[in-house]
C-alpha cells in the first residue's frame, strides 16, 4: 500500500527541510535560565502546576495539534488559531518527572515551535525527547491542557539490494527495505513509513523510471480510497507483533539510490481529526537524524549539561575542622551521573582554600575539612559529571569557636565538641600533639589501567590526615588537584594526568600542628595512551571536488587518553584510470563532522574515518546500515530560468555550476534533441542560453542540463504562444 502525494507532515515547511518563520513571528521573550537544567524543580521536588485549568487532554482535542519530532527533539505546536496572542508552556513528562520546559506566544496562524530554526528553545536543557514521554501544552488565557505520548516506533535499518537486469532492455530491478519496531502504544491502523526527496518531485510519470512526488510512502492502514496505484514503483509491507517491514521495488538504478539518499521517516499519531490531514498527537521519527540538542544557541542536551550540586547540607565544627553532609541532588532525566563531589572551606581575609573530594560510589554523602586556622570559613560544594556544576555556598563557620552560620537552605549540625559546637556530643576535645608528624614512609605509586595512580603509604604517627600531590618535569604534562585522605586510611588515587607521562608522586601528613617537614615521594609513569576506538560513519554527502562525512563519536582508550580529533581519508578506488587522483586527507578536531576538499569530480574514492588521540590513531571506523563507503565527487547544476516560446522556437535557460574550471553545459530534450553544447560556465559559476529557431519542445516541456564535471539535472520549461 503507498501514498504518493507529498508529504503532509512537519509543521511550518514539512518536517523535511527549512522551516520558514512568519514575518510576523513575536520576537523571543527574555528566558529565566535554570540552573543545571531542570534540576531546581526536581531537587526540591516541587511540581509544576497551572492553576485553575482543566485535565489534559491527550490526544489533542484538534483542530489544535501537537506534532513531535522525536529524534530532534523537536515539538510543533499547529493549528491554535483559538489561542493566538497567547503564552504558551510546553512541558514534557517521563513517569510523571517534567524533563523539559519551553515556553513562548502562539502566532495569528496558530503555531508555535521549539528546537527548530526561527522557533523558541526550551529553557535550560533540550530534553531527550523519546517514546512513551508525554507532551503538554498549557495556555495563559485558555482553561483546558492538550497533550500528546511520543509514539514508540522507530526505523531500525534501511537497506538497498543489488541491482539486477530485467529481460527489458534497459531496465533494471532493485529494492529498499525499510523495517523497523513499535509498542502498544502505536495503532497500525496509524502508522505510516515514507521515503523524503525533494528531488523525486516532478518527475515525469510517463517514464518507467518515474516517481512523480517528493514522498512515496507505505500505509499500514491500506491506500486510501481513490487513491492512485504507484508510478515506477511498487510498495508492500507487513506491521505485526511490534515489527514493521517495507519494501519498495525500484524500475531504475537511480531511483533506487533516490529512495536510499531521502529522508526515512516513520510517522505514527494517536487518533485522527475531523479532516484528512490532521492526525492528532502526531510523532516522527527520522532514521539517521542526529540527536539533539538545540539549534541556534538553544541549551544543550542533559549528557552535555554539568550536574546540579546539593542544595543544602548540615554543618558540623569543631576548633579546627569543618564536616559536611548532604543529601544526593536529584539530576536532569538523561544526565551523566555524578562521580565526584567536591567540598571547600575559603578563607578569605588569609587567601587560603582547603578542599576535599568524595567519589559518588563511596557510599557516604559526607566530608571533613581539618588543620584549618582560626578565622571565617565560607562552605562550598561541588558536583562533577565530566564537567563540574556551579559552586554552591552551604554556610560560614568561625573557627575556632566552632560556630556555624547556615546559608539558603543549609542547616547546622549537632552536639558540641572540642571547643566549639559540631560532632554530637559534649566533651573536651582531643589533645593536640606537640609536633607536627613525620613524613610518610613506604610510599608506593602505581599506574591504574584507567591513567589514575594509586597511592600507598605507611601510617605516620600522629597524623589526622594526608595530601596527595603529583608533578612532572615534562612540558605540558596535566598537573592534577591535591587530593586529602584522612587518617586513619593509607591509601588515596590521582586523577587527571597525562597518559605516559613520568611523575613525582609526594605524601605530606598532617595534623592539628601542621605538615609534616618533608613528604614521602614515588615516582611512576602512568598508564601509555591508548588508541580510541572505531567512530560509526552515519552519512555521507557528495559535493564538488569534495565529499562531506557525519559521525558518532569515538570511545575513548581510556580516562587519560580522550579522543582530540579526527583523519578524513578519501582514497582513490582500485583501478582508477585518472592518474592525477591521490589520496587525500583532512584532520578535523573532535567534532562529529567534517568535509575533505580536494578530491577529483567522477572519480570514485573510498572513504575512512579515524579517531585521534595525540598522533595516536585508532581503527578505520565503521559505516552504519545503508551508508556508502565510497563517494564519487561531481559538479553542481542549477537552473534559475527555463523558457520557451513555441512561435520563434526560443529558448532562455540560464543558471549556475559550481565547477568553473573550464567547464561547459549541454543542454537537450529529455528526448534527446540537443538545444545548445558546449555553454560555457563564467568565472562567477553562471552560465546562460539565448536561442532562437532551436528544436521544437516536446510535450513533456522537460529539458535535462548536464555538465563536463558530472552534474546532471532534469526540469520543467515553461512553454508559451
Amino acid at each position: 500500500m503507498t501514498r504518493t502525494r507529498p508529504t503532509q507532515y512537519g509543521g511550518r515547511g514539512g518536517g523535511h527541510g527549512a522551516v520558514v518563520p512568519p514575518a510576523s513571528r513575536a520576537p523571543r521573550s527574555p528566558k529565566r535560565l535554570i540552573a543545571g537544567g531542570l534540576a531546581a524543580v526536581t531537587v526540591t521536588g516541587a511540581a509544576v502546576t497551572f492553576g485553575g485549568i482543566a485535565q489534559a487532554e491527550n490526544p489533542p482535542l484538534g483542530p489544535g495539534n501537537i506534532e513531535i519530532f522525536a529524534k530532534r527533539d523537536m515539538v510543533a505546536l499547529e493549528g491554535y488559531t483559538a489561542q493566538a496572542g497567547e503564552g504558551a508552556t510546553v512541558t514534557v513528562k517521563r513517569g510523571g518527572q517534567v524533563v523539559g520546559i519551553g515556553e513562548g506566544t502562539i502566532d495569528e496562524t496558530g503555531f508555535l515551535e521549539f528546537n527548530h530554526p526561527g522557533g523558541e528553545c526550551w529553557i535550560g536543557v533540550t530534553p531527550n525527547i523519546r517514546g512513551g514521554d508525554l507532551v503538554e501544552v498549557a495556555f495563559s488565557e485558555s482553561a483546558f491542557v492538550d497533550g500528546a505520548t511520543v509514539g514508540s516506533a522507530v526505523i531500525t535499518s534501511v537497506t538497498a539490494s543489488p541491482v539486477t537486469a530485467t529481460a527489458v532492455a534497459g531496465d533494471v530491478e532493485g529494492t529498499v527495505t525499510i523495517t523497523g519496531t513499535y509498542g502498544s502504544d502505536v495503532s497500525t491502523d496509524r502508522l505510516q513509513v515514507e521515503v523524503v526527496n525533494p528531488d523525486m518531485r516532478g518527475r515525469d510519470p510517463g517514464i518507467q523510471t518515474a516517481i512523480g512526488e517528493r514522498a512515496i510512502g507505505w500505509s499500514a492502514a491500506g491506500p486510501e480510497a481513490g487513491e492512485p496505484a504507484p508510478t515506477g514503483y511498487t510498495v508492500e509491507g507487513t506491521a505485526a507483533n511490534g515489527q514493521f517491514e517495507v519494501v519498495f521495488g525500484l524500475q531504475s538504478a537511480s531511483d533506487q539510490a533516490l529512495v536510499m539518499a531521502g529522508e526515512h521517516v516513520a510517522v505514527s499519531w494517536l487518533a485522527n481529526g475531523p479532516g484528512e490531514e490532521l492526525l492528532l498527537g502526531l510523532t516522527q521519527y527520522e532514521f539517521g537524524e542526529s540527536d539533539g540538542p538545540g539549534f541556534g544557541g538553544c541549551p544543550a542536551g542533559p549528557g552535555a549539561q554539568p550536574p546540579t550540586p546539593p542544595a543544602s547540607a548540615d554543618l558540623g565544627a569543631t576548633a579546627d575542622s569543618v564536616t559536611v553532609t548532604w543529601d544526593t541532588p536529584a539530576q536532569p532525566a538523561d544526565g551523566n551521573p555524578v562521580t565526584n563531589y567536591r567540598v571547600a572551606a575559603v578563607n578569605d581575609a588569609l587567601g587560603q582554600e582547603v578542599a576535599v573530594r568524595k567519589g559518588a560510589a563511596e557510599g557516604s554523602n559526607s566530608a571533613t575539612i581539618t588543620n584549618l586556622d582560626p578565622g571565617f570559613y565560607t562552605v562550598t560544594i561541588e558536583a562533577f559529571n565530566g564537567q563540574w556544576s556551579p559552586v554552591n555556598e552551604l554556610g560560614t563557620v568561625d573557627l575556632p569557636a566552632g560556630t556555624v552560620v547556615p546559608g539558603p537552605g543549609g542547616s547546622t549540625g549537632g552536639g558540641t565538641g572540642g571547643g566549639g559546637t559540631g560532632g554530637g556530643g559534649t566533651g573536651g576535645g582531643a589533645e593536640t600533639p606537640a609536633t607536627v608528624p613525620a613524613a610518610p614512609a613506604g610510599v608506593t605509586a602505581t599506574a591504574a589501567p584507567t591513567g589514575a595512580v594509586d597511592v600507598t603509604w605507611t601510617a605516620s604517627d600522629g597524623a589526622t590526615s594526608y595530601v596527595l600531590t603529583a608533578a612532572s618535569d615534562v612540558a605540558g604534562a596535566a598537573v592534577p588537584a591535591p587530593v586529602t585522605v584522612q587518617a586513619p586510611a593509607t591509601t588515596g588515587s590521582l586523577t587527571g594526568l597525562t597518559a605516559g607521562t613520568a611523575y613525582t608522586v609526594s605524601v605530606t601528613a598532617n595534623n592539628a600542628v601542621g605538615a609534616s617537614a618533608t613528604a614521602g615521594t614515588a615516582t611512576v609513569t602512568t598508564a601509555a595512551p591508548v588508541a580510541p576506538a572505531a567512530a560509526t560513519v552515519t552519512r555521507v554527502l557528495s559535493g564538488h571536488e569534495s565529499a562531506t562525512l557525519e559521525w558518532q563519536a569515538a570511545q575513548a582508550g581510556n580516562a587519560a587518553s580522550p579522543v582530540t580529533g579526527y583523519d578524513i581519508v578519501a582514497t582513490p578506488a582500485p583501478r582508477t584510470t585518472n592518474a592525477a587522483a591521490r589520496p587525500v586527507t583532512a584532520s578535523v578536531g573532535a567534532v562529529t563532522n567534517g568535509s575533505i576538499s580536494g578530491l577529483l569530480n567522477g572519480v570514485t574514492y573510498n572513504l575512512a574515518v579515524f579517531a585521534k588521540t595525540g598522533d595516536l590513531r585508532g581503527p578505520a571506523g565503521t559505516f552504519a546500515t545503508s551508508v556508502p563507503t565510497s563517494v564519487v565527487p561531481k559538479d553542481v547544476v542549477t537552473v534559475s530560468r527555463a523558457q520557451y516560446r513555441a512561435d520563434r522556437r526560443e529558448y532562455r535557460i540560464s543558471g549556475t555550476a559550481q565547477d568553473t574550471t573550464a567547464n561547459r553545459v549541454h543542454i537537450r530534450t529529455t528526448t534527446g534533441l540537443t538545444i545548445q553544447l558546449n555553454v560555457p560556465v563564467a568565472a562567477d559559476g553562471t552560465w546562460s542560453v539565448d536561442l532562437r529557431n532551436g528544436p521544437v519542445l516536446p510535450t513533456d516541456n522537460r529539458i535535462t542540463v548536464t555538465s563536463d564535471s558530472g552534474a546532471s539535472l532534469t526540469t520543467t520549461v515553461t512553454r508559451s504562444r
